[in-house]
């Protein structure tokens, strides 16, 4: 990902500087004119990203004529662009030396202005070494600097470059988060390269969380306005992006085309990041198609690339698809010497101090409250030491009065002793009673969720056949080829016997993934019927609800073919995770998903014609709460029994259809999460259940 406060410049522009510094060295006394030196520092400003030896020469010797007119000012913005010019050269020493430098001389002359690009830069340097807690140490600073001098640009900069931290740690749900806020930043600013960047980088979220189509969708937005605004820089960064969406796709052809659009762009504007990143995903592809050489020849040059600019990041993943291109190979050996080095550069980039950097920063905030409510409950306690001294005055009266009343409670004890006796036979009784109660409540719980269980493991019976199929087929074409290898190997025709084994291989890595897949169904099931484990954990609620609606629709389909109705689904994607106990709230949302296709189906038997049976589930989120709707059309709940659906061992179904606790359970274990369950019915025209669950 790249810092959306990197400079883009149109060629005009560059022209328009040239022509600027061409009049000025026209004028006399020129060198003491502070406009040229700001004309030169832009120039060398842009240089420096593309051309960082144009960018030193051309600023060599200017700090002397700044500190000859006295433009100290001009000597900061060169010590900057300097440190810019090392950074893109790949010497990080060399850069934090002259960032110091301007950074010093900012906070000296107080040029308040300049101190959070300057921070912001001495970060990145961090990042690209991998040195995560530094870098986040100084975004935060940038962060602060750049809201004390309202610069929104430098504020999106510092979020997104967060971001590319909780990117690069795992926390995909925090760094998407913060990606959010850097494009309602780039909005608000009509910046659009920060838009752009902004939806590629959620995009690139997306794909670690394994949502292909979310990232497709932000991805497309992304390179529409990228064409419309005709930049190289963002039409190489959404191309790269794009090729590893579809590369998750299995879209190989569509992923090679975008990857090698990027790579050629990238190699036109020599940006070598891009470059790198384009060439790892050729090696990834080409490693899918079976053309070996080809994709290593592309590792092998991203690995000497990113090693010669430094980066951490990209030298890691270089090096993992070169041992897996080797490996697949043969060459052993040297399949694990550069499996070694991916494991060594994978492992600085995930060290411990870098994960709780950012929880530190950001609780710093927390600490201070918390000092503020500890000198709050030392005052308290001084109050408690001089309310205590009077409390043992009045404890001498107390006392006076409770002898003098002795005799009389001696009296009333006596009494109390024959009444305790006959509460305590009744007590017992009515022990005995709760237990026989409790017992058979959790029969009939016990019951509802084995008839819960039974419509889940239809549903899962649909499921599991799939990947079923796809083993059983995969393994009997495998028996196959195997015959024909040893026919092959009989004939002594080993060309021949090798690609029937690459054949197998993939059959049998096919084979895994399905496996893996109905043993997630599996586990899935049990983890239903299994009794919860009472613990709160970060669920993804659209997912969660789409799981149970999806075995729901098929267990009610196995169990009567006849079955059937309109789902209509619409899931806020901007939720993210909540923390709730998915298997409780899965058996809500089963329940009422269940009840739903219950009521449709019985108004379809009594008004076939005219009536298609509806089930809406949306989910949003509003005002500091989630909301789960399931809407039926069915013929609702009459007033006169609204009031009692929730009490447990109400049911308006059959005898022996239903045990009347699955409502009454619902709201329960919504009730338990502080959340609320709720009803709107109209009599003829169906019911709109409502979870309603806090964002904590």
């Amino acid at each position: 990902m790249l810092n959306p406060a990197r400079i883009l410049c149109q060629q005009g522009t560059l022209q328009q500087l040239k022509a600027k510094l061409a009049q000025f060295k026209q004028q006399p006394n020129y060198l003491q004119d502070t406009a040229y030196a700001n004309r030169v520092n832009e120039l060398a400003f842009i240089y420096a990203d593309s051309y960082p030896d144009s960018a030193l020469s051309m600023l060599s010797g200017q700090v002397e004529v700044c500190r000859a007119m006295g433009y100290k000012v001009g000597v900061a913005n060169i010590y900057k662009i300097v440190g810019n010019a090392w950074q893109t050269k790949g010497n990080y020493e060399k850069a934090l030396e002259y960032y110091q430098l301007a950074y010093e001389l900012a906070v000296k002359i107080n040029y308040n202005k300049a101190i959070p690009g300057i921070l912001n830069n001495i970060g990145l340097v961090h990042l690209n070494q991998g040195n995560y807690p530094e870098a986040l140490k100084q975004f935060y600073q940038t962060l602060k600097a750049a809201e004390s001098v309202g610069d929104q640009f430098l504020e999106g900069s510092a979020l997104n470059n967060i971001a590319i931290v909780h990117f690069y740690q795992g926390k995909l749900a925090e760094a998407e988060a913060v990606y959010r806020q850097t494009l309602q930043i780039a909005a608000s600013m009509s910046d659009t390269i920060g838009i752009i960047l902004a939806y590629n980088n959620m995009g690139e979220v997306n794909l670690e969380q394994r949502k292909p189509a979310t990232a497709l969708h932000h991805l497309t937005i992304a390179q529409r306005l990228a064409t419309l605004k005709k930049s190289p820089e963002m039409l190489v960064v959404t191309a790269n992006t794009l090729a590893n969406t579809f590369y998750q796709l299995d879209s190989v052809d569509k992923a090679l085309y975008q990857f090698e659009n990027a790579l050629q762009i990238a190699r036109q504007q020599d940006y070598g990041t891009a470059a790198c990143k384009a060439l790892i995903g050729l090696a990834k592809v080409y490693n899918k198609k079976g053309l070996l050489k080809e994709g290593l020849a592309n590792g092998l040059e991203a690995l000497e690339k990113s090693t010669a600019m430094g980066q951490v990041q990209l030298i890691r993943d270089a090096n993992e698809i070169v041992a897996i291109l080797y490996g697949t190979m043969g060459e052993g050996k040297k399949a694990v010497g550069y499996y070694q080095a991916y494991k060594l550069y994978s492992d600085s980039l995930h060290n411990i101090a870098s994960e709780r950097a950012s929880a530190s920063y950001q609780s710093r905030y927390e600490i201070s409250k918390k000092e503020l409510a500890f000198e709050k409950r030392a005052l308290q306690q001084r109050w408690i030491l001089f309310s205590a001294l009077a409390a043992l005055l009045a404890l001498g009266i107390i006392l006076w009065i409770i002898n003098r009343n002795k005799k009389r409670l001696n009296q009333a004890y006596h009494h109390l002793q024959e009444n305790n006796k006959a509460i305590e036979a009744q007590k017992l009784q009515a022990e005995d009673m709760l237990h026989k109660l409790k017992a058979t409540q959790s029969q009939l719980i016990q019951s509802e969720k084995m008839a819960s269980l039974g419509e889940l493991t239809a549903g899962i019976a649909h499921e599991i056949q799939n990947p079923l199929n796809f083993v059983n087929n995969f393994s009997e074409v495998s028996k196959e080829l195997l015959d024909e290898m040893k026919e092959a190997l009989a004939k002594g025709d080993t060309g021949e016997a090798a690609e029937i084994a690459n054949d197998v291989i993939q059959n049998l890595e096919k084979i895994n993934i399905h496996g893996k897949r109905a043993d997630a169904i599996v586990k899935g099931m049990l983890q239903h019927s299994r009794s919860s484990s009472g613990l709160k954990e970060p669920t993804n609620i659209n997912e969660l609800a789409d799981e149970y609606v999806r075995l729901a629709y098929h267990g009610l389909r196995a169990k009567d073919k006849s079955f059937n109705a309109t789902l209509h689904i619409d899931y806020d994607q901007s939720i993210g995770n909540i923390n709730i106990i998915s298997q409780d709230i899965g058996r809500v949302i089963l329940n009422l998903i269940t009840n739903a296709f219950y009521v449709v189906t019985d108004r379809k038997k009594q008004q076939s014609e005219g009536y298609e049976p509806t089930v809406s589930v949306t989910t949003k989120k509003e005002a500091g709460n989630i909301l789960v709707s399931i809407k039926d059309n069915g013929l609702g709940i009459p007033p006169q029994i609204i009031d009692k659906i929730f009490q447990p061992f109400f049911t308006t179904k059959p005898t022996g259809q239903g045990t009347g606790l699955g409502l009454s359970l619902s709201y329960d274990i919504i009730k338990a999460h502080s959340g609320e369950l709720k009803v709107e019915t109209k009599e003829g025209e169906g019911s709109e259940f409502t979870i309603q669950l806090p964002v904590v």
